[in-house]
């Protein structure tokens, strides 16, 4: 019997989209909305006021399979504000063994310029056992520009008995300011992998996250200590924070997205003043 032939490349999708946010007045206006393939933006809102734009991205498949190449491209001009969200989990799939390029990817670049801020905080990333994911995050700042980014990552499906048995999840981080690098991270975890169970790892946990602060010294400083008051709360999980010169991390595991979401909101809420002297606003589609 012949063997199966690969899938074609036709069959996987290669999605690009690209945004950029300018100061216009005492507005925020997006001046570019490119894509191509299945990567979309909603109408964006304004409930802050016109100087901070509200906007979802959407990936209408769904979820991310074998040969998918998915790039996003965020810009804040100077002055510019934008938060950025999804309507729903990402959904890394099961590996196809038949696949020309069985790994999928996905790349997000965000510029943030002297005076601008981007809030990125997307929804829950599900990587199923089997998956071959590799996601990279890069974020480049200037001058006084703030950055708020979070990541909630589920592995396997433990709802409904699934561990992360097989498969792999890497990802890299890289925080730039100025063009210096100031922050440099990368992971894989594969499936069955022991860090999953080990103290030093997950410890059993099946969710993991991080809310990602970065501007200048004194508001980061500020923010730091603001979320700090929030450890007397009974938060689901463990959790901690690490302060750098202009950058602070918040990482957290625990048993599942809604006990991350819980303490990465808080945390969001807790330190938004000193970093964007701003409340926090929760964009409308969380309530959904």
């Amino acid at each position: 019997m012949n063997a199966p032939l690969p899938l074609a490349a036709s069959a996987r999708w290669n999605a690009r989209l690209s945004l950029v946010y300018a100061r216009v007045g005492q507005r925020t206006v997006p001046v570019l909305r490119s894509h191509n393939g299945p990567l979309r933006i909603q109408k964006g809102f304004t409930p802050e006021g016109p100087d901070l734009w509200h906007q979802v991205i959407v990936h209408p498949p769904g979820g991310i399979a074998s040969g998918d190449a998915l790039a996003i491209n965020i810009s804040a001009q100077p002055g510019a504000r934008a938060l950025l969200t999804s309507p729903g989990a990402a959904k890394w799939y099961r590996a196809n063994p038949l696949a020309l390029e069985p790994e999928a990817s996905q790349t997000l670049s965000v510029s943030v310029a002297e005076g601008a801020s981007v809030e990125w905080l997307p929804l829950e990333t599900i990587v199923f056992s089997g998956a071959q994911a590799r996601w990279i995050n890069r974020f480049e700042l200037a001058g006084d520009g703030v950055l708020v980014a979070s990541e909630l990552v589920c592995l396997g499906r433990p709802a409904s008995g699934l561990a992360f048995e097989t498969g792999s999840a890497q990802w890299q981080t890289e925080v730039l300011r100025d063009g210096k690098p100031v922050f440099f991270e990368q992971a894989e975890l594969a499936g069955g992998d022991a860090l999953l169970s080990a103290r030093a790892g997950l410890a059993g946990a099946p969710a993991f996250a991080a809310l990602l602060f970065a501007g200048l010294d004194d508001p980061v400083g500020r923010a730091v200590a603001a979320v700090r008051t929030l450890s007397g709360q009974p938060f689901a999980g463990d959790w901690g924070m690490t302060q750098l010169p202009g950058l602070a991390i918040l990482r957290w595991r625990g048993p599942g997205a809604e006990a991350g979401w819980a303490l990465l909101r808080a945390a969001w809420a807790s330190a938004r003043p000193a970093l964007l002297g701003r409340t926090a606003c929760v964009p409308r589609i969380w309530a959904t």
